[in-house]
């Protein structure tokens, strides 16, 4: 029941609804200039829509409600999850600014007062739970650390950092990543780590590959008993565990043959649990491990190191998606999504009793990266591998290096784009393990990981080159509006326009007198739904630079929800001291722009008053934002990678793998991955060549034990590999024949079962019994038919 059907009273200027449920207030804590937290602490927003979300799902009955001031959904996909959040699963989201909450004393209920602009009216609604965003701060043992290393830190105890290198501090050799930098969500997290890392290994390259090419060890005289099969079942949080029956899923488990030892973990893929493994297994003697938890796709790889430093060969692992196949879309009937991972632990357990003990093949690497655009974050990729000893090869399609921040001035901060672009392609131009084809496109890509080869076709023809991994920096380009009169009337600009106008001519801004800014030009709708990211930090900084050169100019800024997250807030409620005004607007009812008498015009209605006003500015300032670069589409064909549906790239993980493919060998970096500010860029495209060089300096690759080999005589080019493939692995080649990377191939057999002529074989380097056993289950399949 909502808290709407359970009651209402009305009271003189005043609203009390009753009821319960769980409400969530934002910014608590953040945005507070008066507790000297002015910033935003970025991630607040997103983890309440989850949380919300959970409840909904977990107890549909259970009302849940964000109070909020803005959406900050700044993210990749995160808009998405907002509006799914709102129309799927019922989250109900009310702007407003929270005057107090205290407690109801008949109910012992918690009510949350807030204020009614539309009716001028006071609302009272009572909840059974509230929630607060209570953002971020550094830890206090941080302060001590940083005080003892001699690090500068903001004024709030954050780490400063150089804008031209996001991880360095102010002593050289510490380096920073996560939330001691600035508030910031697990990608970023992640992403900044590698980049840290890549930091760090440069200073150090006599250690690197130390630990490269050990040779591991295996417990023979354990994998030749008797099977002795240890069970780890993951509550994942409440992903597994809110839905399916842990206790009775282990009850059961413990019952079934071969099983010595069976256990629970709230996180099963968490460091601390992998160490437990390890353990348990030299401790109950194990010889076979069966995980029951998410995607094998995503974690197998991780498990079965676990057996790989307890001294097990990894192939002695089976794994059960109870998650994937249980949990999530059984969520409705949590006793036969218990019922069913009992039966699938049961099919795991018997399939890991038959597993033998493979040996994986090796081939050299190719000890060379390719990386493919030329902008800030490809030439800060190439610089990295470079660093690090190795030769790259950067190509550009255009005829000079630095992509999209050619056009861009100064950032929000004050920093200068032009200075840090002119350093860097010097540098990039002058290394010696960097070779730059410039006005060339990468024509043909084949082989796999460490051992690629491709072709690149510049102005003076073709060149074949050979590579180990390769990173994808195409970039993105500002949209080109066609709302709004822009490109017909010469008041009518983007707000990169308009910067670089600033910068080129103070004398023409300190003539104007008035200045719209539309936000979400472009972006935020049907056609486009994700966030440009940039574009209200943009909107501010443009504000700010006006206004230092004419004061007295007027700059209304038409906003849907702005996004200054983390410490751009600052900016933010600078540009509001300053005077300049911010209305908001809903997509019901964009602004209007017309031309009269030779006049500007700007119609719109403000949210928060509901008044109509119109503003007859001498310039028009469009917040465009970005889109995937012409030459991504081009890319994504070549090297068969994914991406979403608005054209940027899709990573392989948004929280394990953020700058990697799921094909091995291929990583990711800056604005091809999605819209991002220039220190963002730089922190990705480290991140990504530290992940090349884990490879580049590797002696030989390991393959799999099995992998998938085509018989080019047999295949008819059916597609039924290519599309069947859960790794995506699988290709047509020129000659028009499925073809198998071995790096990339998981040996899960899928691709052998579905191939009606018998062209593929699972090919191992010590058992050729591997391919008997193959065409044994063909010819029971066949027979079956």
């Amino acid at each position: 029941m909502t808290m709407l059907e359970q009651g209402e009273k009305k009271d003189a200027g005043r609203v009390i609804v009753l009821g319960g449920g769980i409400g969530g207030i934002q910014c608590v804590m953040s945005r507070d200039a008066s507790r000297n937290r002015p910033f935003c602490s970025s991630v607040c927003c997103m983890h309440a829509a989850k949380q919300a979300v959970l409840t909904r799902i977990h107890s549909p009955e259970t009302e849940a409600v964000i109070y909020f001031m803005d959406i900050r959904a700044q993210g990749k996909g995160f808009d998405p999850y907002v509006e799914r959040a709102r129309y799927q699963h019922g989250v109900r989201y009310k702007r407003s600014m929270i005057s107090q909450v205290y407690q109801n004393p008949e109910s012992r209920g918690l009510i949350i007062e807030t204020f009614d602009h539309d009716r001028n009216r006071k609302i009272e609604e009572e909840y059974d739970l509230v929630v607060l965003s209570s953002g971020f701060k550094p830890h206090e043992d941080f302060r001590d650390l940083a005080r003892r290393l001699g690090l500068r830190t903001n004024r709030f105890g954050f780490l400063t950092t150089p804008f031209d290198n996001p991880v360095a501090t102010s002593r050289p050799g510490v380096f920073v990543c996560g939330g001691v930098e600035a508030p910031k969500d697990i990608p970023e997290t992640v992403i900044q780590a590698g980049a840290a890392a890549a930091e760090a290994s440069a200073l150090i390259p006599e250690s690197r590959g130390a630990l490269a090419g050990k040779t591991v060890s295996f417990n023979e005289e354990a994998m030749k008993g008797p099977p002795r099969v240890g069970v780890f079942v993951c509550h994942c949080g409440t992903n597994i565990a809110g839905v399916v029956n842990i206790p009775q899923v282990l009850e059961a488990v413990k019952k079934l043959s071969h099983v010595v030892f069976s256990t629970s973990f709230l996180f099963t893929c968490a460091s601390e649990t992998h160490q437990s493994i390890v353990a348990l297994i030299r401790e109950h003697g194990l010889n076979r491990v069966v995980v029951a938890a998410c995607s094998p796709k995503t974690h197998e790889p991780l498990f079965q190191s676990a057996l790989v430093a307890a001294g097990l060969n990894p192939y002695l692992f089976e794994m059960a998606s109870i998650r994937d196949h249980c949990s999530w879309i059984h969520g409705k009937e949590p006793e036969k999504a218990t019922l069913k991972s009992i039966d699938l632990i049961r099919a795991a357990i018997a399939r890991a009793v038959r597993l033998e003990p493979l040996t994986e093949n090796a081939y050299e690497i190719v000890k060379e990266g390719l990386v493919i655009g030329g902008g800030i974050a490809g030439m800060s990729a190439a610089l990295t591998i470079a660093d690090q000893g190795f030769h790259v090869h950067l190509v550009e399609r255009d005829r000079h290096l630095g992509g999209q921040a050619r056009q861009l001035t100064e950032t929000l901060e004050g920093d200068s784009a032009e200075v840090l672009l002119r350093h860097t392609i010097e540098r990039v131009t002058h290394h010696p393990r960097i070779s730059v084809h410039l006005q060339s496109r990468l024509a043909e890509h084949k082989g796999h990981v460490g051992a690629f080869e491709g072709r690149v076709e510049g102005p003076h023809g073709s060149q074949q080159i050979r590579y180990g991994v390769v990173v994808a920096a195409t970039g993105a380009e500002p949209y080109q509006p066609d709302e709004y009169f822009y490109g017909k009337d010469p008041g009518i600009l983007t707000q990169v326009e308009f910067s670089k106008k600033l910068a080129d001519d103070p004398s023409w801004a300190r003539g104007i007198r008035k200045v719209a800014m539309i936000q979400c030009v472009g972006s935020r709708n049907e056609a486009f739904p994700a966030c440009s990211r940039v574009c209200c930090s943009a909107a501010v900084k443009n504000s700010l630079t006006l206004k230092a050169l004419n004061p007295d100019a007027q700059i209304v800024v038409l906003y849907r929800d702005v996004r200054t997250f983390g410490f751009k807030e600052l900016y933010y409620l600078e540009a509001r001291r300053k005077g300049v005004i911010f209305f908001r607007y809903i997509p019901e009812e964009k602004p209007e722009v017309s031309r009269t008498d030779d006049r500007l015009a700007v119609d719109f209605t403000d949210r928060s008053s509901h008044e109509a006003f119109r503003f007859e500015p001498d310039v028009v300032v469009l917040s465009s934002g970005m889109r995937p670069h012409e030459g991504a589409e081009e890319l994504a064909r070549i090297l068969k990678l994914p991406r979403t549906g608005e054209g940027f790239f899709l990573e392989a993980h948004v929280k394990l793998r953020p700058v990697e493919f799921d094909s091995p060998g291929i990583f990711l970096a800056g604005t091809a991955h999605s819209p991002r500010f220039i220190s963002e860029s730089i922190t990705m495209a480290k991140s990504a060549g530290q992940q090349a060089v884990k490879i580049l300096c590797r002696e030989k690759m390991q393959t799999l034990a099995a992998v998938a080999t085509v018989d080019p005589e047999k295949c008819i080019a059916c597609l039924a590999c290519v599309r069947q493939c859960p790794f995506r692995v699988p290709v047509i080649n020129e000659e028009g024949v499925s073809e198998i990377s071995p790096s990339g191939c998981r040996g899960c057999g899928v691709c052998t079962a579905v191939c009606p002529r018998r062209a593929i074989t699972l090919k191992h380097s010590t058992d050729e019994q591997m391919n008997a056993k193959i065409d044994a289950l063909l010819e029971a399949r066949d027979l079956a038919a």
